[in-house]
């Protein structure tokens, strides 16, 4: 059985599915009716159900414009706001969790208001008043080393993970 493609679908041929599903509630019986009909490669099932599902929720087989993200109900986005503003350090993982959501419902949330911005927070060193005149020295010792001894450097191993204690 070949694989059906939605974009060879004319929409005559859906047409023709939907009126079939909705007579026989059969995708298998609306696959063989196609087959007879057009001969060409069978629709799934999966896509028969959704241009019915379509139809009945819309009125239309016309291609639709999607939006990007579909839209979140004012109602779930006022509980994700209530627990960002009860706690604002929560994750959106965790926050999720609370609410019975998906993740990416409760990130599209703070980025479609964009008062808030989601977050990583990363550790870093802080660098101190002193820490220039340390980094110069450092700097210096490191060259005499270089000058007084040829080698060196390959004795040297550098890496670009560090881990910062105060």
């Amino acid at each position: 059985m070949h694989i059906y493609s939605e974009k060879m679908a004319t929409l005559g041929e859906k047409s023709f599915c939907v009126l079939e599903y909705h007579i026989s509630k059969s995708a298998v019986t609306v696959q063989c009716a196609f087959r007879a009909k057009y001969a060409k490669d069978l629709p799934t099932d999966k896509t028969i159900c959704s241009w019915y599902k379509q139809f009945t929720e819309i009125g239309c087989l016309c291609k639709q414009k999607s939006s990007v993200h579909p839209l979140t109900a004012e109602d779930e986005a006022e509980q994700v706001w209530a627990s960002f503003l009860h706690s604002p350090k929560t994750s959106t993982g965790t926050a999720a969790k609370e609410l019975s959501m998906s993740k990416k419902k409760v990130w599209r949330v703070p980025c479609k208001r964009s008062v808030f911005k989601s977050y990583r927070t990363q550790m870093v060193q802080q660098l101190l008043d002193e820490d220039h005149r340390r980094r110069l020295d450092f700097c210096l010792q490191l060259q005499d080393l270089m000058s007084s001894y040829d080698p060196f450097l390959e004795k040297v191993q550098f890496s670009d993970e560090a881990t910062f204690h105060r």
